[in-house]
C-alpha cells in the first residue's frame, strides 16, 4: 500500500508539473478498458461485490436450514434477501461505471478546453501587438491599448486555468485507474436509445425487491384478515388487521409510484440527452460549413487570418459541445440502468460498439 501511495503521489506531481502537455509513453485506454480498471480499484464496488457473494451464500444456507421445516415464508424471506443483495450490487456496479465514464470524458473535455484557450491566447497576443503598433503610429488611443491588455490578461488567466483543470482531471483519472501509466483515448460512440418505457416499467415491477416485498406484505395482511374473519375475532382486532392491510396497500402504491417517477425521470433524461446530442451535431455541421466559406474568403483576400482564427475557435467550441453532449447522453443511458436495475455492463458494450460519435 505504501508503494502504491508513493507512486500515486509522484503521478499527481508529474501531472501538475506537465499541465497541458501530453505525458510521453502513456498508454491510451478505451472506455471499456477504463471501466474494467476502475472496477478493480473502486473500494465501494469491491465491498458491494463481496456483499453480493455473502448474500448468495446466506441464501444457500437459508435454503439448507429450511429443508426440515419446509416453510414457504422462510423460503420467501430468503428470496427477498437475495434480491436485495443483487439490487445493491447492480446499483454499485452502475455507480462505479458512471463515475468511470465521467472521469474518462473529463480528461478529453479538459484537453479540448485547453486547445481552445491556447488559440484564444494566441489571438489576444496578436491583437495586443497590433494595437501597440497602431498606438505607436498614433492610430490607436490609450483606451484601445488598455482594452487590448485587459483582453490579453483575461486570455492568459483562462489559459492557465485550463491547464490547471486538465492537471486536476488527469489526477482524478489516475486515481480512478490506480496508475500513472495510462491516459484515456477519448473515443466515445453513439448508439440510439430505443427502449420503451412501458417495457422497462414491467421489468422493474417484476424484479424490484422493494415492490416484491411490498406485494408480499399485502398478501400476508390479506391472509391475516381473512383468518380473523373466519375465526369471528373481536371487532377491535379485526379493525387493526384492516388498518394493517390498508397500510400495506398504500405502501405498495407508494413504492410503485416512487419507482415509476424515478424511472420516468431517468428515461426522459436519456431522450433529452439524445436530442441535445443531435442538436449539437447540427450546430457543428453548420459551423463546419461556415468555416469552409471563411477559408475560401481568406484565400480570395476577402477575409483576414484573424477572421479565420475566430472561425476556427467557433468550430472547436462546437466540437467540444458535441463531445460533451455525447458524454452526457452515455451517462444518461447508464442512469436508466442504475434506476431500473438492468445490467449496466450490457448497455456499456452496446454503447462502445455503436456508431462513431
Amino acid at each position: 500500500m505504501a508503494k502504491r501511495s508513493g507512486r500515486m503521489f509522484l503521478s499527481i506531481l508529474l501531472v501538475l508539473l506537465l499541465g497541458g502537455q501530453v505525458i510521453a509513453g502513456a498508454n491510451r485506454l478505451s472506455l471499456e478498458n477504463v471501466v474494467e480498471l476502475a472496477l478493480k480499484e473502486s473500494i465501494d464496488y469491491r465491498i458491494a461485490e463481496l456483499e453480493w457473494e455473502q448474500a448468495q451464500l446466506a441464501y444457500k444456507k437459508a435454503l439448507a436450514d429450511n429443508l426440515l421445516t419446509q416453510s414457504a415464508y422462510n423460503h420467501r424471506v430468503a428470496e427477498l434477501s437475495l434480491m436485495k443483495g443483487e439490487a445493491s450490487y447492480k446499483k454499485a456496479l452502475a455507480s462505479a461505471t458512471i463515475t468511470a465514464v465521467r472521469r474518462f470524458s473529463d480528461v478529453e473535455l479538459a484537453n479540448l478546453d485547453l486547445r481552445i484557450k491556447e488559440l484564444q491566447l494566441q489571438q489576444s497576443t496578436k491583437a495586443e501587438e497590433l494595437t501597440l503598433r497602431k498606438a505607436a503610429a498614433q492610430n490607436a488611443s490609450e483606451l484601445d491599448v488598455l482594452e487590448a491588455k485587459v483582453a490579453l490578461a483575461k486570455s492568459q488567466f483562462d489559459f492557465e486555468r485550463a491547464k490547471d483543470n486538465l492537471a486536476e482531471k488527469r489526477q482524478a483519472f489516475n486515481i480512478l485507474v490506480g496508475s500513472d501509466e495510462h491516459l484515456p483515448d477519448g473515443e466515445l460512440y453513439f448508439a440510439p436509445f430505443d427502449l420503451q418505457l412501458s417495457d422497462i416499467l414491467i421489468q422493474v415491477m417484476e424484479s424490484s425487491p422493494n415492490i416484491q416485498e411490498a406485494q408480499d406484505n399485502v398478501e400476508l395482511a390479506k391472509l391475516d384478515l381473512e383468518r380473523l374473519l373466519l375465526d369471528e375475532t373481536a371487532e377491535l382486532v379485526v379493525k387493526d388487521a384492516r388498518n394493517k392491510l390498508a397500510l400495506a396497500e398504500l405502501r405498495l402504491e407508494q413504492a410503485q409510484g416512487t419507482i415509476t417517477q424515478e424511472l420516468l425521470a431517468a428515461y426522459n433524461g436519456a431522450h433529452n440527452a439524445q436530442r441535445s446530442y443531435e442538436a449539437s451535431n447540427n450546430a457543428h455541421e453548420l459551423q463546419r460549413r461556415q468555416y469552409g466559406v471563411i477559408e475560401g474568403q481568406v484565400a480570395a483576400g476577402l477575409k483576414t487570418e484573424d477572421d479565420l482564427t475566430k472561425a476556427r475557435i467557433a468550430l472547436w467550441e462546437t466540437e467540444r459541445s458535441v463531445y460533451e453532449a455525447l458524454s452526457n447522453y452515455i451517462i444518461a443511458c447508464l442512469q436508466v440502468d442504475e434506476v431500473s436495475g438492468a445490467d449496466v455492463q450490457m448497455s456499456l458494450k452496446a454503447l462502445v460498439k455503436g456508431t462513431n460519435g
